[in-house]
């Protein structure tokens, strides 16, 4: 007889697990406040005007056709998956620029002409790195994490060594190349771990590396449209999908997760219960008190928490002749003292800036002729203090004249629609705990063992999915912690 687990939270990690489960032949029934699927990622409409809301960038593409498979599916039937590359075009603080691509031969042409050793530098590290993603991609980010002493292992001891772990990703980079430019071209991805670099673990270098090898792409209809499919695959299954359903409380009967209630008053009885909400947030509001353990406010006071973001959406009357992923790195990703090491107050000069133009890719966004803008600022958490209900406005005409700088020449003028998002609504109206939008920071004190577990530790059978968890916030790592979540539901429970 399968077993019912019900899902809270439609999000990637929400969907991820639900299909997975589905594949293991559980019965599985999700519960999603919004009115569609996606959590973050749903999207939003403006008029004609159709944009993401959260991620945009896919990478390793062998983790959606796993997921596919893991339920008898075909990742083909229900979403196509679009090359971009080159896939990252970056201008620098001195106005010169690269073009990040996995054609390895036109990128190191273009370090090439920064300085003659630079191609060989590259060709050294792209060694390294494969082999750091042979022994350590499959168990430190992979699998499920493990006590701090099964980490101390003896047959993987030499190979964790040979990574260096004590060194900041800004040290690795360094010793690999000795040009600031390339150091924060490959080393930028860490301000998305809620880390500067020079801070981040070397680790982290496997995710450049990755984009290198795996390419960059794009979902066909935005990453929306993934999320559509992947709801339409859990349907196709045979799961129920609950939209305009918050849930009050997780059930409990003594120790155990036995169901959940729903804002309505229903109760609905499960085998078990997986939650793919903002962890802070939600252990803080859905868990009854008295099995929260050390997971209070005061315990979240002492952590470190990710920056938030700055984020425009706008619909405009002209397709502009630019890629579809672009950044600007300006002079203070260079700074390492506060507050441009910690986001702990507003850049209101020359703050760093990423922007997705999917018209580069495909034009179903927006009405022929139109186009559609996505904007990243990162910005203080709301721990910080900004207040943005005098500082939108005049922040949002800033950031749309720094625009030109990655060739968004007289955009005010071709501006249709816009919405707007700050770390307030980040927090109000996304349920995100400080509006840290990246979640728990990846220091050494918060990575591995140390990140809140899959497994609650204090209730049994209730298990938690998200970029809180191990091995934390990103697309691609939230799908690894989905793959273990199930695992960890089919080991505890019978029949699924």
């Amino acid at each position: 007889m399968s077993q019912l687990v019900a899902i809270v939270g439609l999000g990637p990690g929400g969907l991820a697990t639900a299909l997975r489960l589905l594949g293991q032949g559980c019965e599985v029934e999700i519960f999603e406040a919004a009115d569609r699927v996606g959590g973050r990622m749903r999207g939003l409409q403006d008029g004609a005007y159709h944009f993401d809301t959260g991620p945009t960038i896919l990478q390793m593409p062998q983790l959606y056709e796993d997921l596919f498979a893991s339920a008898g599916l075909n990742r083909a039937d229900y979403i196509e998956f679009q090359r971009v590359d080159p896939y990252t075009r970056l201008r620098f603080w001195d106005d010169t620029w690269l073009d990040l691509t996995t054609d390895r031969d036109a990128l190191k042409q273009q370090i090439g002409e920064w300085r003659s050793d630079l191609p060989e530098a590259f060709d050294q590290w792209v060694k390294r790195l494969e082999r750091m993603y042979e022994l350590g991609y499959e168990p430190y980010l992979s699998q499920p994490a493990r006590s701090l002493l099964g980490y101390a292992r003896l047959d993987e001891i030499p190979a964790f060594l040979s990574f260096k772990p004590w060194e900041s990703l800004y040290q690795h980079f360094w010793k690999a190349f000795g040009d600031d430019r390339l150091v924060y071209a490959l080393s930028y991805p860490a301000k998305y771990l809620g880390m500067h670099p020079t801070l981040s673990a070397s680790v982290f270098s496997l995710i450049p590396y990755l984009e290198l090898a795996y390419g960059v792409w794009h979902p066909k209809g935005g990453f929306r449209a993934l999320a559509q499919a992947l709801g339409r695959a859990i349907e196709d299954k045979g799961g129920k999908i609950h939209l305009n359903s918050p849930v009050r409380q997780v059930l409990l009967k003594g120790d155990k997760a036995v169901g959940i209630e729903l804002e309505d008053g229903r109760q609905i009885a499960a085998d078990a219960v997986v939650v793919n909400a903002d962890f802070a947030q939600a252990v803080q509001s859905i868990v009854p008190e008295s099995h929260r353990g050390k997971y209070t406010k005061a315990f979240f006071d002492k952590k470190q928490f990710s920056c938030s973001t700055f984020m425009l959406h706008l619909g405009l009357d002209k397709q502009y002749d630019v890629p579809h992923h672009q950044i600007y790195l300006s002079e203070h990703v260079r700074r390492k003292d506060k507050p441009f090491v910690d986001d702990s107050a507003l850049d209101e000069t020359d703050p760093p800036f990423y922007v997705c133009y999917p018209g580069a890719t495909e034009t179903s966004a927006a009405p022929a002729g139109h186009s559609t803008l996505y904007v990243l600022v990162p910005i203080p958490h709301t721990g910080h203090g900004v207040n943005w209900s005098e500082q939108q406005q005049s922040y949002r005409d800033f950031v749309v004249q720094q625009l030109a700088l990655l060739g968004f020449e007289d955009l005010e003028q071709h501006i249709v629609t816009e919405s707007l998002h700050t770390a307030d609504t980040w927090q109000d109206d996304y349920f995100v705990h400080l509006g840290a939008v990246f979640n728990l920071s990846h220091t050494w004190l918060q990575m591995g063992p140390m990140r809140p577990p899959i497994r609650s530790e204090k209730v049994e059978s209730l298990y938690w999915v998200g970029g809180a968890v191990h091995p934390g916030s990103g697309l691609m790592t939230i799908l690894e912690a989905a793959k273990n979540t199930a695992k960890f539901v089919a080991a505890d429970l019978t029949g699924c």
